[in-house]
């Protein structure tokens, strides 16, 4: 079973339990925390610019 949500204070308050699965006050679960979004750098990016044919294995390794 997956479920979804959110930690507030020192508690995990679930946000979806997938339908037909019951969970009630006082039942024990394991829980594993996966964040879901990344923190941005932080520094600064930039994007490469690189063209997609010079990606080409071909163009690559073309003797010139």
């Amino acid at each position: 079973m997956k479920a979804q949500g959110v930690i507030k204070g020192g508690n995990i308050v679930l946000k979806k339990v997938p339908a037909g699965k019951e969970l009630h006050e006082g039942d024990k679960v394991e829980v594993i925390i996966l964040p879901l979004r990344k923190k941005p750098h932080s520094f600064s990016t930039f994007k490469l610019g690189v063209k997609k044919e010079h990606l080409k294995r071909e163009k690559i390794y073309a003797r010139s």
